[in-house]
């Protein structure tokens, strides 16, 4: 029995994951959402996310659904050269391999790409880790909030005046997830043409500096140095309505256009090309924070959001995470999906994937338990019984009533 779904986008894609925590799994839990059939490796323990708050009521970890559903779950030590032959059928197996173990890691346990290219040269394997291969960093250990430290993002997050801030998202895991996700992607498509996988290293510094599309240039073609915002840039501000705050973000001439019509000021765009730069014109802005912060202040977030999307202006209300997941629930949205534990209970709520295809398989997908697909995955490799036999009552923990 296999994971996949037909129908979906990656339908009949074996991905072998060996990884932990949120990048790896992240970017399986992608493939696997577009049907692809999964098979994650843990140690016998259980990889640490399986311990990670918050918790249902019968004690599995949450934040380890949303990274895991819809994956068959194989454990294994594979320190024990029992786990030998088990490791090599599952790496024939697969199509792809992901994984975020630190680096020369893969290598001591037994699944590095020399090896991987010897048993399956036709596959990929995508290795995510804080500072890629080559960077004589390669060897440190990197947990997401370094990386967002080292990647600017803290120092440009924040009060201009205050210290830097480490954001509560998991930015960094989850941005080297998504791009490992593509690079897999793009390492299958050319393995399927070629007939030879290639090793895809994957930085999470990378993931994140890629992102740097204004404060790279500014610095290196300016040689200026990019900092926090004291006040909101240009047309861009929070405005306080009668029940929470609004984000204008009138950013273009034609929307800048827009608002000055809407505040009933048109001389504040006088060529329609152009919008002007409130930062270099401080008494312009006082006179649009002052008719402006009026006009919110006498609306609610609703009223005010009808008007400006009416008039074409981007623009959005400050929601709480529990305001967020209220309002998007009750609309049946796709911000959230709901996933059944192995341990049973309700449906738990996790963040929905960012793209669905009809006949993908998220939503209601299920969350394994540790090791509960040992016997029916190995048996279904070719894996002999009696080493199936030992393996499964060495390494495959109860399974949850």
């Amino acid at each position: 029995m296999t994971m996949s779904l037909q129908g979906a986008p990656l339908a009949g894609v074996k991905v072998l994951e060996i990884g932990h925590y949120i990048a790896a799994p992240h970017c399986a839990m992608m493939l696997a959402d577009q049907g692809a059939d999964v098979i994650k490796v843990e140690p016998a323990g259980g990889e640490p996310g399986r311990k990670a708050p918050p918790y249902s009521a019968a004690g599995e970890s949450l934040a380890f659904a949303c990274h895991n559903r819809g994956k068959r779950s194989v454990a294994l030590d594979l320190r024990r050269t029992e786990s030998g032959e088990a490791l090599e059928a599952l790496l024939r197996w697969a199509d792809i391999v992901v994984t975020n173990y630190a680096y020369g890691i893969p290598e001591k346990l037994g699944f590095g790409f020399d090896r991987l290219s010897q048993v399956n040269p036709r596959a990929p394997m995508i290795h995510i880790t804080g500072f890629g291969q080559e960077d004589d960093r390669r060897d440190y250990l990197a947990f997401d909030p370094a990386i967002q430290a080292m990647s600017g993002f803290s120092d440009l997050t924040g009060d201009a005046e205050g210290p830097p801030t480490i954001s509560q998202f998991f930015v960094a895991d989850h941005a080297a997830g998504m791009v490992a996700a593509y690079a897999a992607m793009c390492a299958l498509w050319e393995a399927r043409a070629t007939g030879r996988g290639r090793f895809v290293p994957v930085s999470m510094l990378e993931a994140m500096t890629s992102q740097l599309s204004y404060h790279i240039p500014t610095r290196g073609a300016a040689g200026k140095s990019p900092t926090r915002f004291a006040r909101a840039p240009e047309a861009f501000d929070f405005f306080p309505t009668r029940d929470a705050p609004m984000y204008l973000a009138a950013g273009t001439p034609a929307s800048w256009r827009a608002f000055s019509q809407l505040m009933g000021r048109p001389e504040w765009a006088p060529d329609p090309k152009k919008r002007p730069n409130l930062l270099e014109n401080p008494d312009l802005k006082a006179e649009v924070d002052a008719v402006a912060g009026a006009w919110f202040a006498a609306r609610t977030s609703a009223e005010a959001l009808d008007a400006l999307q009416r008039a074409a202006i981007p623009c959005g209300a400050v929601r709480s995470v529990a305001q967020l997941y209220d309002e998007e629930v009750a609309a049946g949205s796709a911000v959230v999906s709901f996933v059944d534990l192995a341990g049973g209970g309700p449906p738990a709520p996790v963040p929905g994937p960012a793209v669905t295809f009809p006949g993908a398989p998220a939503d209601r997908a299920r969350v394994a338990s540790l090791g509960e697909h040992n016997a029916a995955v190995l048996a279904e490799l070719g894996v002999p019984a009696d080493i199936v036999a030992a393996l499964t009552a060495a390494d495959r923990p109860a399974v949850p009533a």
